[in-house]
């Protein structure tokens, strides 16, 4: 069984639960897609879970790859994280200013109790500059070991029949995939694409709500050509965290809930 989650957003306790439901042993493996950060109260807490988890089993058990959230997260960490080469042009990523305006929802996740009070006593006179330089210096000397893993999260996983990423791929580009699709496709791709390619892709980033054109509905949204979209806004009111399982035996995919697999029919 090849298992996928994705777009977690910090809610740790849904994480949980839903891992009741992966068995690793044999061949079986899964493959995180992407977004564990933001919105939700416990972010850091689901970095460093799956962290552990990968460790545990081995980066053949356990794929990580990277999503848009982690991606600005990183961009954000390069611009400020070294103040003194400041040459007039800032960019002002916006992750941080996303995360203050959210009471630092994400960023405490990453650092201790000391710093944060420290950034709460500066936040009001600091510039935006420095206020962000230290920032960047505190999840750096607290959280290092996770940025650094994080940094080396792939783009997509392949398999023979299959395409694992967090957003998409530039399928215009057909087989030539791999050199095609920019950088940045891979974590921000919008609008999703649906229809037939000669593999299937699953992902996440966009709510299914949206594919179904129903606010209702959060489960695996298949596209009946080649498409599996598995982001059910687990952070939303009403949203589920969705494990998908492919059964390389029958080659048949399900949407897997507590004790059960439900076949998504073709």
């Amino acid at each position: 069984m090849i298992y996928a989650l994705s777009d977690i957003h910090g809610c740790f306790d849904e994480l949980k639960e839903k891992m009741k439901d992966v068995d690793l042993s044999g061949d079986n493996r899964i493959i995180f897609l992407g977004d564990y950060i933001d919105y939700g109260t416990k972010s850091g807490d689901v970095l460093r879970f799956i962290h552990d988890y990968q460790k545990e089993n081995g980066e053949d058990k356990v794929i990580v790859l990277k999503g848009n959230h982690e991606a600005a997260m990183l961009e954000w960490i390069d611009e400020f994280k070294n103040p003194s080469s400041y040459d007039g042009y800032m960019s002002y990523n916006s992750w941080f200013r996303e995360d203050a305006e959210q009471n630092y929802k994400t960023f405490k996740t990453l650092i201790n109790k000391e710093q944060l009070e420290h950034i709460l006593e500066i936040e009001n006179e600091a510039s935006f500059e420095r206020l962000n330089a230290e920032a960047v210096k505190m999840v750096l000397q607290t959280s290092g070991v996770i940025i650094k893993w994080i940094r080396s999260m792939k783009s997509f996983y392949e398999t023979d029949k299959q395409i694992f990423v967090h957003a998409g791929i530039d399928e215009d580009a057909e087989e030539y995939w791999k050199t095609g699709t920019p950088e940045e496709d891979f974590y921000y791709k919008y609008p999703a694409t649906t229809g037939a390619f000669y593999k299937t892709i699953i992902a996440g980033h966009v709510g299914t709500a949206s594919f179904a054109g129903d606010r209702s509905f959060h489960d695996v949204f298949y596209d009946g050509k080649s498409h599996y979209y598995i982001d059910g806004s687990v952070y939303k009111k009403g949203g589920k965290l969705l494990l998908i399982g492919y059964d390389e035996k029958n080659g048949k995919y399900y949407q897997i809930e507590r004790n059960k697999k439900i076949l998504i029919k073709h």
